[in-house]
């Protein structure tokens, strides 16, 4: 009985993190055109600030200063990808809004990252 309890405390954890649907489509086109978003990587433990431009250029900028350039798209299921032109090629990731002014993607059922959003390019990137 022991080994159970805390096998379900997990499991209800867990699926309240994702009990929301992913954001669908046009509202992550809305949310990202043309805007800033301050990132943190969840799994890598590393902060960095994107600007996402409505002609699909992408410019992150790392928490170190360096900037680096690459391409982004939203599928018509609503996941972001983006693509830094490097060997692994494209990354796509489900975007849900956590209703408290921050974002969550989704890489195969973990967190990736964590997000905000500012309107504009506030880091003129």
């Amino acid at each position: 009985m022991k080994l159970i309890v805390p096998s379900i405390m997990a499991l209800t954890i867990s699926s309240s993190l994702f009990s929301a649907e992913p954001m669908p489509a046009d509202a992550v086109k809305s949310l990202l055109t043309n805007n800033t978003t301050y990132c943190k990587n969840l799994q890598k433990n590393k902060e960095f600030t994107n600007y996402y431009r409505e002609d699909g250029a992408l410019t992150k900028l790392s928490s170190e200063g360096k900037e680096r350039q690459g391409e982004w798209r939203v599928t018509d299921n609503g996941q972001v990808c983006i693509d830094w032109g490097e060997e692994e090629g494209e990354c796509c990731h489900p975007v849900f809004d956590q209703g408290n002014g921050t974002y969550l993607k989704i890489d195969e059922d973990e967190p990736k990252a964590e997000f905000r959003v500012t309107e504009g390019n506030p880091e003129n990137l």
